[in-house]
């Protein structure tokens, strides 16, 4: 990931006060942990039956002094936190999915851990600022807190020590954690417990004209694990693929489908790949095909 510059505003607030000099990532997953342990004491206290996961974000966050407030508006895309009376409160939409909201509200709370909200009200959009530009530093950081507040890290890897890293135990994990697919994925990434890289792949292109061979499909993002950039692979940004690719498969049935494959990287250079392709339905369809999440084990 790129260094940014972090010289003033919230982020260099935090990293003052805090005083480690740690990288700020550590530094927000530590604080996250912090107060999901303190509201893990409280709850326990109220219900002996606490047991997550999964955490419900709107008990979180009442432990942790925090008001939510449903609010049916336009203006209002996902939700925003600010100082109402005193007291930190969330809006958010009701008309979202189960998950997008626990999600949301986790971003939410996450926002609690910078001075700033007091302040100055944080929205959460899907239209999202360069990452390069503050609000963008801000919103990343708070993304990397509310995945903590999610999907705790000691626990998805002992979740992963027991079933396995591999597309297959995607939907558990979904199911436990109640977190997207895409956040799953993204969160077994970062856990690094396989030499892979995490892709999605958008927008395909009939190359038939150029070749006889297949389609090109557009590189979205790739998500590597340290063990995947240790061993000097990579995806280019786009991928041509045959006909009977996993990847076509999967995006046409809608269902995950895996195999080998050899990926041209450019410049002559060839690399073949276990795939493991799971279709993404969540997003919109482009030129008639579904989004699709895929893991690439270099052979």
């Amino acid at each position: 990931m790129p260094v940014l510059a972090l010289n003033e505003g919230p982020i260099a607030e935090l990293v003052k006060s805090e005083g480690s000099g740690r990288p700020v990532e550590e530094i927000v997953r530590g604080l996250a942990r912090q107060k999901l342990r303190e509201a893990d004491e409280i709850l326990s206290q109220i219900d002996p039956d606490w047991s997550p996961p999964p955490y419900d974000p709107f008990l979180v966050a009442q432990a942790l002094g925090i008001r939510c407030k449903e609010v049916a508006a336009p203006w209002l895309t996902d939700a925003m936190i600010f100082v109402q009376e005193g007291v930190p409160t969330i809006l958010y939409r009701p008309d979202r999915s189960a998950v997008r909201t626990r999600s949301n509200i986790f971003h939410e709370i996450a926002h609690t851990l910078f001075p700033d909200y007091q302040y100055n009200p944080a929205y959460r959009s899907s239209g999202r600022p360069r990452l390069f530009e503050p609000e963008g530093q801000l919103e990343h950081f708070c993304d990397i807190a509310a995945a903590e507040f999610l999907m705790p890290m000691h626990l998805f890897e002992a979740d992963l020590a027991r079933i396995g890293f591999a597309a297959a135990s995607v939907q558990e994990l979904c199911s436990r954690y109640g977190a997207s697919m895409e956040a799953v994925c993204l969160r077994m990434v970062e856990s690094d417990g396989a030499c892979c890289t995490l892709a999605l792949l958008e927008d395909w292109r009939n190359e038939r004209k150029k070749r006889s061979d297949g389609y090109q499909v557009r590189v979205s993002y790739a998500a590597p694990t340290s063990r995947f950039r240790q061993a000097g692979a990579y995806l280019p940004p786009c991928l041509v693929l045959g006909n009977r690719s996993c990847i076509h498969l999967a995006s046409r049935s809608k269902k995950v489908a895996s195999g080998e494959e050899c990926i041209e990287l450019g410049g002559g250079r060839r690399q073949d790949f276990r795939i493991e392709a799971l279709p993404l339905t969540s997003r919109p369809r482009r030129r008639g095909r579904t989004s699709v999440l895929a893991f690439f084990y270099p052979v």
